[in-house]
C-alpha cells in the first residue's frame, strides 16, 4: 500500500465518520420517521466505507461510480429527513409548502 492510498484510506475514513456523526445528530434533531438516527448513521458508513474501500482495493474503479456509492447513504437520509419534517398532507399544487392555507396570496382572483 502506498503513501496515497493510505492517506486516501485514512482520510476518507476520517469524513466518513464525521459525516456519520453529523447525520445522527441531525436525525436524533428532526425526529425521522423511518428507522432510528443510528441505522441512518450506520447507512452513512456503509456506504461510505463501501466505496473507500472500492476506491483502494479497484484502483481502476469508475470515479463516478464510487462517488455515487459515496453520496447514496446522505441523500437517502436528505430524502428521508424532508419526508419527516413535512409530514404526510397531500399536495395541492396551488401553493407552495412555505405558504400558510389562509394567508396565501390569490392575486390571480378576481376581488368581489
Amino acid at each position: 500500500m502506498s503513501v496515497t492510498t493510505a492517506l486516501v484510506a485514512g482520510g476518507g475514513g476520517v469524513a466518513v465518520a464525521l459525516i456519520a456523526a453529523a447525520v445522527y445528530r441531525d436525525a436524533v434533531r428532526v425526529g425521522v420517521d423511518l428507522g432510528s438516527p443510528a441505522t441512518w448513521a450506520a447507512l452513512v458508513v456503509l456506504t461510505g466505507g463501501a466505496s473507500l474501500v472500492t476506491l483502494v482495493l479497484v484502483p481502476d474503479a469508475p470515479l463516478p461510480g464510487v462517488l455515487v456509492l459515496t453520496a447514496l447513504g446522505p441523500l437517502l437520509y436528505l430524502l428521508e429527513r424532508d419526508d419527516s419534517m413535512n409530514g404526510d398532507d397531500a399536495a395541492d399544487p396551488t401553493r407552495l409548502p412555505s405558504q400558510s392555507g389562509d394567508s396565501a396570496d390569490r392575486s390571480d382572483e378576481p376581488e368581489r
